[in-house]
Parts: C-alpha cells; structure tokens; sequence
C-alpha cells in the first residue's frame, strides 16, 4: 500500500518566501495569476496578511500564511506544520527570502552575516529538502530558487551575499541533473539589479551598478521567471546585458575581473564619494573622492 492511501488528499500549493514586497511579491501574484493556491511566507505578520488578502481578493485564490524566521531552524519547522494544518502539500516552492549587506566585511554585523549564510544557504536547502521527495513521489512540482546574477562572479563589498547565490546557482544545476528524466523541475533564476528597496536596505543605492545599469521591474522578472519555470528552464537570466555579463565573466581573468567588479559595487555616498572601512584613515586629495 501507498504511504498515502490512508492520509486525507492535500491540496497542492506554491509556497513562496519573502513573499510579502520585490520580487516575492510579484512572483505570488504570477502565480496567483495562474490558479495556484498560496503559502505565502515571511517574518512579518500584518504584511503578509494583507498581501494574502489583496492577493486572494485580486485573482480569486485561496492565499494562506506562514509568519516564519526561516533563518532558523525552528521556523523551517513551523512552515512545515502550517502546510500540514492548512492540509496542503508543497507543489512548487519558491526559494525566495534573502539577506542582502553591503559594504566592507571587516565592518559587517557578525550575527547578521551568518543570518545571511543561514537563510540564503542553510534555509533553501532545508526546505528544498523537506519538499522534494513528495514532489518526486507525486512526479509532479518544482522547485524555483531565486539566485542573483553576482552569484556567476566574485562581488567585493557584497562578498558573501555574492557567495550565497553562487552556492545556489551551482546547487540549483546539479539537483536539475539529478531529477532529470521525471517531471519535477529545478530551476535557478538569476536577476540582475531590480527596482526593489533591497539595495537601499543594504546601503548600495549609490553603488556604481545601480547607476549605471538598467533595472528590470520586479512585475517583468517574474512574469519570465514564472514562464521559464514552467518549461523547465535550469537558468532563468532575463535580459540581453544580463545575459552578456553571464556569459563572459567566465573568460575574464580574476586579476582583470575583480578589480572591474569591485569598482561597481564600491559603497558610496549621495555624492558618488567613496566610502572608507572605520577604523583607517581616507586617503586626502584625489584618491579620496569619486575615484572615477
């Protein structure tokens, strides 16, 4: 007998992290759009309950929710047993929830660096854990994690958020290869910047890429992520600059490669001015301004 023949139906559901503003927000409206029912997860209780209302209200779907630190173990535990309480299973989950900071390394918050490692890394694996092996028994889902386009290069000052998604686009690919053959789909999405209050939070909204290179909506991110997932793309990059950068990086020497990154991602000020770590002396004249 099937494990499942004496256990009431689940209904399916696509449980989606950081759901509550970007590019999370946008991707549950996609696939609200689409007829799926929601678990929409997030820390933050009175947002979510009013993202899952406007959601409900707005496509007419079911939209549940799940106020969880995923950055810890205790609230991977709890998202599980609010899917079992709402008797829902996990047909899709999008790994979306992340942790950005920006700035030298040296003078980052150490307890939020590791909260960083553990919902960006720690948590996806957890969960992608928790939710494949029914997806695969089912031979029916997927799973969607949102990655960055810094995760294909080394990114100073945004080192270890660029760690984190670098982590994930490889471990995305090679779970892809290891379901291949049934139905169930990995995939990786790689955004380049998007017009979200995540850098700003971070303290990089004077940072040279957010200058220099366009932004895609977080509306028109989804709506390609969405669509590619469903066809079972392994890496979902939207946009042709984007999709260059990908590419060529590889080709790049680190000595050549680092040095070009690193002047996009320097932290700046409203002025263009560089900012310096604490503790050491700014250089004075030239070498203490735009440094263009």
């Amino acid at each position: 007998m099937n494990a499942r023949d004496d256990q009431p139906e689940l209904a399916p559901a696509a449980v989606i992290t950081g759901a509550t503003q970007g590019i999370g927000r946008a991707l549950a409206e996609e696939f609200a759009k689409h007829g799926h029912t929601l678990l929409l997860v997030a820390r933050n209780e009175a947002a979510l309950a009013k993202t899952a209302s406007e959601i409900a209200a707005a496509h007419d779907v079911p939209a549940h929710y799940a106020a969880c630190d995923l950055s810890t173990l205790e609230g991977c535990n709890q998202l599980a047993d609010v899917l079992r309480t709402k008797g829902l299973h996990c047909e899709s989950l999008v790994n979306n929830a992340a942790i950005m900071t920006a700035g030298f390394f040296q003078d980052q918050d150490r307890e939020e660096l590791l909260k960083i490692v553990d919902l960006n890394m720690r948590a996806v694996v957890d969960l992608t854990r928790r939710f494949l092996p029914d997806m695969l028994a089912r031979d029916k889902g997927g799973v969607l994690n949102v990655a960055s386009l810094e995760g294909f290069m080394p990114v100073p000052y945004q080192a270890t958020y660029a760690a984190t998604k670098a982590f994930m686009i490889s471990w995305s690919r090679s779970l892809a290869w290891e379901v291949f053959g049934s139905s169930v789909r990995i995939c990786v999405v790689a955004p380049g910047p998007i017009e979200t209050t995540m850098h700003e939070k971070a303290g990089a909204e004077y940072s040279r890429y957010m200058v220099y290179f366009p932004r895609m909506t977080p509306e028109a991110m989804a709506e390609a992520a969405y669509r590619r997932f469903m066809r079972g793309n392994w890496v979902i990059i939207e946009g042709f600059l984007n999709r260059v950068v990908a590419a060529s990086v590889r080709f790049i020497p680190g000595i050549m490669l680092i040095p070009a990154v690193g002047w996009f991602f320097r932290v700046r000020d409203a002025e263009g001015n560089l900012q310096w770590p604490k503790g050491w002396k700014a250089p004075t004249g030239q070498d203490a301004g735009k440094g263009d």
